[in-house]
């Protein structure tokens, strides 16, 4: 019967039993003897789950002892994290213990029966955070609300499709600051929520409402970047629609973006982010070279770093922070392995990168494509920017670490030694390590490529014996 507390409200262990044990140690435990109030935020942090308390463990705990029970039962924090998959019977004691504390939900399933939805809706006033899982949950939730829960500030939804109707977005919760959607269809005809501080979208579509399906389109995502310049955390997985038009799109400012990551859709040039401090970025079957905007949000947080390993290989291109904060993760993977178009995209980043001001920090760069794209990276790292300024990319190249033998000593050497000998106010940091990976161990080969003497024999390489 729901709102029955009969056996959670009698502790397991005996009178008789507990005096016993008590008389035998004659002494509390140091547990027993903290005062009321530390005790309750000793068990509240013990209880503390991935969202919040667990039902589960609040009942075993109970048992304890009466105290244990009565200090329970009389933090309504304890009793605030509802999470119902099969069984609601817990929800009407829930709601009773947690008075009048903001409520965390969880609904990844439930029974038909209403009883328990009502009781939830009847305290939406107290709603913070709701997780939808299951489909006929959220639909007669809805049915049952007259307006958006007013003091919500988190929303995730996952696998159910948002009908054009919903409650929780026509309009949407005044104070909501969280939104997170994932595999899921929303109607064309959504409005994007204002003021988030975190948004994350994962393999959206969307319905026009002549009945066909879309990813997503570019244009919808700048409207919800629009609606929320605000964003702290921003995360977006998935395809894309693009059309012609999206190239007007305006960029938009997140100038308190912390967290970004984004795998897959290509929508960097969407928005700029100059405090970032924590990028991961994957982009997926790259094609063809990609726009200067592309850059906009990565270059203020390459200019923060402190030490990167430049990775070229045959089918991928990746930035990655060996020192942190800030941390990046930025991996490009090409279409067929195509190592032309690797090096093309390396040197138009790097432009945009260095346009107007060097990145300061600590290179490593680690080569493992064939011959002629590696010595072109070289190429292009071994002569100043083309400019009156004549700066040098990745000045603080020291190390350069090389796939077995993949590049040839005589195009090792004619880089370390044109860095080297550079000239200006802005000159190179020599390079201070060659590193041949891929073996059983890695090798240090500078010594044998500086000692390298060319000779006819094609490919082959000579190095001068000591003595």
């Amino acid at each position: 019967m729901y709102g029955s507390t009969e056996q959670m409200d009698q502790p397991s262990i005996d009178d008789k039993a507990k005096g016993t044990a008590v008389d035998q140690s004659h002494a509390p435990s140091s547990i027993d003897i903290l005062p009321t109030e530390l005790l309750e935020r000793v068990i509240c942090i013990g209880e503390t789950g991935y969202s919040g308390p667990e039902i589960k463990w609040i009942s075993k705990w109970r048992r304890v002892s009466r105290r244990w029970a009565t200090v329970i039962d009389c933090c309504p924090a304890l009793w605030s994290y509802i999470s119902v998959s099969n069984d609601a019977r817990h929800v009407p004691t829930q709601l009773a213990k947690s008075k009048g504390a903001p409520l965390i939900i969880e609904l990844s399933s439930g029974s038909g029966d209403e009883e328990w939805i009502r009781l939830l809706v009847d305290n939406v006033h107290r709603w913070k955070s709701i997780m939808f899982y299951c489909y006929s949950v959220m639909e007669k939730i809805s049915a049952m609300l007259d307006s958006p829960p007013p003091m919500l500030e988190a929303l995730e939804i996952y696998e159910i499709d948002i009908p054009p109707d919903s409650k929780f977005f026509n309009p949407p919760s005044p104070n909501l600051r969280v939104l997170e959607l994932s595999k899921l269809t929303i109607p064309s005809s959504i409005q994007p929520i204002s003021g988030l501080e975190k948004l994350n979208l994962s393999r959206i579509y969307e319905a026009p409402g002549d009945g066909t399906l879309a990813p997503i389109s570019v244009r919808k995502l700048h409207q919800f970047l629009q609606a929320s310049p605000g964003l702290q955390v921003l995360e977006l997985s998935g395809d894309c629609s693009v059309s012609a038009a999206d190239k007007s799109l305006q960029q938009v400012n997140l100038p308190n973006l912390q967290e970004l990551t984004v795998y897959g859709p290509p929508v960097l040039h969407l928005f700029r982010a100059e405090h970032c401090v924590d990028l991961t970025v994957s982009l997926y079957s790259v094609k063809e070279k990609l726009p200067p905007a592309t850059w906009t949000p990565v270059v203020p947080i390459l200019r923060r770093a402190k030490e990167l390993e430049v990775r070229v290989s045959t089918y991928s291109l990746s930035i990655a922070s060996l020192v942190e904060p800030p941390t990046i993760r930025l991996r490009l993977d090409l279409e067929h392995g195509n190592t032309d178009l690797s090096y093309s995209i390396l040197e138009g980043m790097l432009q945009e990168l260095e346009n107007e001001s060097c990145i300061s920090a600590r290179i490593q760069l680690s080569l493992s494509v064939d011959k002629n794209i590696g010595v072109k990276v070289l190429k292009l790292l071994q002569s100043p920017m083309p400019g009156p300024s004549s700066r040098w990319r990745l000045p603080h190249l020291d190390t350069v670490r090389t796939y077995r033998k993949d590049l040839p000593y005589r195009s090792l050497q004619a880089f370390v030694q044109a860095r080297a000998n550079a000239e200006g106010d802005q000159t190179p940091k020599a390079v201070t390590s060659i590193i041949e990976f891929g073996g059983s161990r890695d090798k240090e080969i500078l010594d044998e490529v500086m000692s390298y003497v060319p000779t006819r024999s094609d490919g082959k390489r000579a190095v001068v014996q000591a003595g």
